[in-house]
């Protein structure tokens, strides 16, 4: 499935007889060295206001910071808590609309140049601010769920920001956490000295990491930055590697040829173990697989299709005997690992003559034919052609369409053509707020995420005020009301839960998986 990078480490240690880390072992105090990760596909560029995707975030999250940042260095926590980064403290008005940044004195960007409020003024036009010089266009699919909330951007000295909002948004911190357009501050003279293109070949930020080259499909590299204003990285260098072919990726952890691997092939990872290979998972990583249904589709246009496309999948075999215990089954469209998540809900069970049955009273008994777009993302499509294969049991021909990462991701925000049936994408978010961004009617392709054209205006309503709802028991209520609708409507395929399972060298210390879908680098060390 689409991936990227979700739990239950009890039950996956008794089901495959190991015990799953959260952290790997510390590192000695003197250890440093150089972290080669084997990455399952290449990432975008590295502009972090113009660009998506949790591989590329895993690069620009080391090299770039935000006013606040998610602490990823703990991993037994259902949610990261937000703490200070840039800003070093801020304050929110009563009315839940404006937000006031004291930034953090003394910091600078990795050419040198200070950062400061008139910075961040600059990077909110970039992305923000349509009648700006600065602004650039293309930033707009990416940090939109962002940006559209904020009404002005004021600078009231040098060292403070207040950003107001059209309305109250008490997911809008943590939205700007995530990974599909990123509002991290840019260096605005490397902006300036190499133009908006440059910067994805020149990303200068403050982070504990400096970008020192990328070849395009074989390895980027950076560097510890020593002038780093906060906690100084262990690393000396990151080398990330893109490795589609799974077999390629295990053969270069056992041969020390990479330390890490992300998304190991299933089948392999008890063999890992057994050697001296570190398996770490997540027990709360907002990490979903899910298929979307092209609403522009005809057969897709009928609710009972749809439902039997949902019952027809079995979602448990998948987890069973595809993940091997590093998934688990999934029937909802909020993300694992936040507060409004309910491991309980179920939506649609397997059952395939009820499915059959559906399809006869929508006028298909013998079922049709449709396209299935997915990724090449280093698995092997082994959840894609178990799917193509529930679903011709039911008399739907499935034609599996793959492409390269980078470019599924561009056809995938465009949405689908009318001769496509479905795609798929794995996601989530550590704010529940992120199911708008894949459902809501405002984000139908090419203008967002909602790639099959969905749209009801009752889901919208509730998602809209529960983000203006301060108290989260009610927004909780309000996203899981949403989540009922969404899957009554049926036109998402939720299937497995991702448990984030990467494979460490024993030689690699301090790695924390946390309840996230990157990390922080910062915190690990390799040793000889």
């Amino acid at each position: 499935m689409a991936h990227r990078t979700c739990s239950g480490l009890a039950r996956l240690a008794a089901s495959l007889g190991f015990m799953a880390l959260g952290t790997a072992a510390m590192a000695p105090a003197h250890a440093a060295g150089t972290l080669i990760w084997g990455m399952p596909a290449d990432t975008d560029i590295l502009d972090p206001q113009a660009t998506g995707g949790w591989d590329t975030y895993q690069i620009t999250y080391q090299i770039f910071e935000g006013l606040v940042k998610e602490d990823l260095t703990k991993s037994n926590l259902p949610t990261p808590p937000i703490v200070p980064a840039l800003a070093e403290s801020w304050t929110v008005s009563p009315d839940g609309t404006q937000y006031t940044f004291k930034l953090r004195p003394g910091v600078k960007f990795h050419d040198g140049t200070p950062f400061n409020a008139d910075a961040v003024k600059f990077n909110f036009d970039r992305f923000w601010d349509k009648s700006s010089p600065d602004y650039y266009p293309k930033t707009a699919s990416f940090v939109a769920a962002y940006a559209k909330w904020i009404k002005a951007v004021d600078v009231l000295d040098p060292m403070t920001v207040r950003v107001t909002l059209t309305a109250p948004n008490y997911e809008w911190l943590r939205q700007g956490l995530q990974s599909y357009g990123q509002p991290l501050m840019i260096s605005p003279a490397a902006v300036k000295k190499y133009g908006n293109a440059g910067i994805a070949l020149h990303p200068i930020g403050t982070g504990p990491f400096i970008f020192v080259s990328r070849t395009q499909g074989v390895r980027t590299v950076l560097k510890r930055n020593p002038d780093y204003w906060g906690r100084k990285a262990l690393l000396d260098r990151i080398v990330f590697r893109p490795l589609q072919d799974p077999a390629t990726r295990v053969n270069a952890l056992q041969s020390g040829e990479v330390q890490m691997i992300s998304t190991p092939p299933w089948d392999d990872i008890a063999n890992l173990q057994k050697a001296g290979f570190i398996l770490s998972t997540s027990d709360n990583a907002p990490d979903f697989n899910f298929i979307y249904l092209n609403m522009h589709s005809k057969p897709f246009q009928d609710v009972r299709v749809r439902q039997a496309v949902n019952m027809a999948i079995d979602r448990v075999g998948i987890a069973r005997d595809i993940y091997h215990g590093t998934g688990r089954a999934e029937y909802g469209m909020l993300s694992p690992g936040t507060y409004a998540y309910d491991p309980h809900f179920k939506s649609y069970p397997y059952d395939p003559a009820g499915a059959k049955k559906l399809l006869a009273e929508a006028g298909y008994p013998n079922g049709f034919t449709t396209v299935f777009d997915l990724p090449q993302y280093g698995t092997g499509e082994l959840v894609e052609t178990w799917v193509q294969r529930d679903l011709q049991k039911i008399g739907i021909k499935v034609q599996l369409r793959k492409f390269e990462w980078v470019t599924y991701l561009g056809l995938w925000a465009k949405g689908m053509t009318d001769d496509v049936g479905m795609d798929e994408i794995g996601w989530g978010m550590s704010t529940p707020a992120w199911v708008g961004l894949v459902t809501e009617c405002a984000n139908a392709g090419p203008n967002g995420q909602n790639s099959g054209y969905y749209c009801n205006p009752k889901v919208d309503a509730l998602l809209n005020q529960a983000l203006m709802t301060k108290d989260q028991s009610k927004a909780r209520d309000l996203y899981q009301q949403a989540n009922r609708l969404l899957m009554n409507d049926a036109a998402y395929v939720p299937t497995v839960d991702d448990l984030q399972p990467i494979m460490l060298s024993p030689k690699v210390h301090g790695f924390v998986n946390p309840p996230e879908d990157w990390f922080d680098l910062s915190t690990v060390s390799v040793s000889n």
